[in-house]
């Protein structure tokens, strides 16, 4: 067997450990998962990499010494000398409080040798082999002396994980991020696995991810969460003075760039920070700090203003970033990565206009997704194994837990508990009269959206519902709520959908769908959907199905399990907490019912 495992190197935010095996991904686990700080941000992925090392050994009796190389996200060779020692020291400060690495060891003078040495080369790869090395000895392992970790370039990872799980031999590849080593967006042409950049636009002149965090800076969001819901405060707003002046910084086919944002004089950067000239855009728009207003209470004119301008900006540049692609690299199929494809109504938007047959969109599009696509890339690239190129249908990727795992839980907890095992009608009854139910089986979704294991459910069909669910979980109550629906059902509600798992593609609603499942509908009348189909969750589907067998509707209201501010719950014992401090009538956990 080949094994390489993949993990976020330097640490910022998002951090995944992905294991590719023999050409398949096999597992993925999200630091947050189980620090239970959302992004885990500066984070060292120590417990997502301790799970895969658990996984690689149950699954396979694979130990850590076994792994054949190790791949990050990040090449240090792009960035300059100054920041790979800025981020050396960083990584080292924040793993040798929670790791043991090795560098004090051999006397004083060894080891100012050695951290000179590292400091003086910006070595951090050093570092993340020792970070591995840490990990395996905590769990009683070895590992190889010199372990081989090779790094992938930012933008190159993101294309890889679109284009590996795509089912596509060739394709265009749009990487649209916030900043990789030096750019911010790259058009790919990839035939047969040979990646080829085709446009590159440096973060100082394209990057509308750092264009949307800044905005977003000024609605009252910060720079991970925002986006998200600032793409949902949206469509509250319209056509204003911000959409005329943030239009004037956006220039189509300029200097052999599909695109860029222009400030006169503002693309020196002396700092060396890349939201500089973005910073400049959004005070530009709006001068003060940000828009004084109470998110949680009522909407203000100009918050929604701003939102509705950055979100539609970016859709138009999307739109035709896409066309250009496709007019210059001559493929007709689409894939899609980077923190901007998170974008669900800008997808909508290519989508709908049919530049391309088909779309593909790596459900971890953001940062999460690099560690997958730089295993899977060093796989075939580097030690010359070949990718099994099928279309990504699940990504139910975490840890197993086995039922006799989950029952104990639920006894130690002393609850009112009955085994059902996949009989989900008394789910459904309890959905259908009105109640909010937490559904929790099997192994953890990778990504920021609830796919039918890590869900709370309730019925779309009562309008009541969208007030009741943002206020369980503690969100805004202005924010939509997703459904996830029959496969085979898709065309009865949305116009022109196409399967897709992943919730990362909006839909609009056909005329008079939103007043049957007005839950679930969107002011601007779309959703962010999730398809399901038996073959994918068995369980999961005959939930949706007998609901329709009760309503007529065979569609469902699904958003994330977990509480405001939290990750999605990982553990069954993550799930018993949640469940207990939430406003939830019953939880289904993994055949057990459980009534309050």
């Amino acid at each position: 067997m080949t094994v390489v495992v993949g993990f976020n190197w330097p640490m910022w935010h998002d951090h995944v450990v992905g294991v590719i095996v023999d050409g398949e991904l096999v597992f993925a686990s999200e630091e947050e998962r189980w620090t239970r700080h959302k992004h885990s941000p500066g984070e060292p992925p120590i417990n997502a990499l301790r799970q895969a090392f658990l996984f690689l050994r149950r699954k396979y009796e694979i130990k850590p010494k076994d792994v054949d190389a190790y791949a990050v996200n990040w090449d240090p060779k792009l960035f300059s000398i100054n920041h790979r020692r800025r981020r050396l020291i960083d990584s080292t400060l924040l793993l040798s409080s929670r790791t043991r690495l090795g560098l004090l060891e051999g006397g004083l003078v060894t080891a100012g040798l050695r951290i000179g040495s590292l400091l003086l080369l910006g070595d951090y790869l050093d570092i993340a082999r020792r970070f591995v090395r840490s990990v395996a000895h905590s769990m009683g392992e070895d590992v190889p002396d010199n372990i081989r970790i090779i790094p992938v370039p930012h933008h190159l990872a993101h294309a890889a994980s679109a284009y590996y799980f795509s089912g596509f031999s060739n394709a265009t590849v749009l990487s649209v991020d916030g900043t990789g080593e030096y750019e911010a967006t790259v058009v790919w042409r990839v035939r047969d696995g040979e990646f080829e950049k085709v446009a590159s636009i440096p973060t100082v002149y394209g990057s509308l991810g750092l264009l949307y965090e800044e905005v977003c800076a000024k609605v009252g969001y910060d720079h991970l969460e925002g986006p998200g819901k600032v793409m949902g405060l949206a469509p509250y707003g319209k056509a204003s003075k911000y959409y005329e002046k943030l239009k004037s910084f956006v220039r189509f086919d300029d200097r052999d760039y599909p695109f860029r944002f222009f400030v006169p004089g503002r693309w020196r950067i002396k700092s060396g920070d890349f939201h500089e000239p973005y910073r400049f855009i959004a005070n530009s728009l709006y001068p003060g700090e940000k828009v004084p207003w109470d998110v949680r209470g009522d909407l203000h004119p100009d918050a929604v203003d701003l939102a509705w301008a950055v979100q539609a900006v970016t859709e138009e540049v999307m739109l035709h970033l896409a066309k250009w692609a496709r007019e210059h690299t001559g493929e007709d199929k689409l894939g899609l990565a980077g923190g901007v494809a998170l974008n669900a109504k800008a997808n909508m938007v290519i989508h709908y206009s049919k530049t391309f047959n088909d779309i593909f969109i790596f459900p971890a599009a953001n940062d999460a997704g690099t560690p997958i696509g730089a295993a899977a890339y060093v796989y075939e690239h580097v030690l010359g194994g070949k990718m099994r190129r099928q279309r990504l249908k699940t990504v139910y990727l975490g840890p197993e837990y086995g039922d006799e795992e989950v029952k104990k839980v639920v006894e130690r907890g002393g609850w009112s508990a009955r085994y059902v095992g996949d009989d989900v009608n008394e789910v459904v009854d309890l959905v259908v009269k009105g109640f909010v139910v937490a559904w929790y089986q099997g192994r953890a979704e990778l990504g920021p959206r609830a796919l039918g294991n890590r869900s709370i459910i309730a019925d779309p069909r009562r309008r009541d519902m969208w007030g009741v669910v943002n206020r369980i979980k503690g969100r805004e109550w202005w924010r939509p709520l997703a459904p996830s629906l029959l496969e085979e059902d898709a065309g009865k509600y949305f116009i022109e959908p196409v399967p897709h798992q992943f919730m990362i593609l909006m839909y609009k609603y056909k005329p008079d769908m939103c007043e049957v499942v007005p839950a679930v509908c969107h002011v601007d009348g779309t959703a962010r959907p999730q398809t399901v189909s038996k073959d994918e969750n068995k369980t999961w589907y005959e939930l949706i199905k007998a609901f329709k067998d009760v309503t007529g509707e065979g569609i469902i209201l699904n958003t994330s399990f977990n509480l405001a501010g939290e990750p999605l719950v990982e553990t069954p014992q993550d799930a018993i907490k949640s469940y207990a401090l939430g406003a939830f009538k019953a939880i289904y956990l993994q055949g057990w019912l459980i009534q309050k």
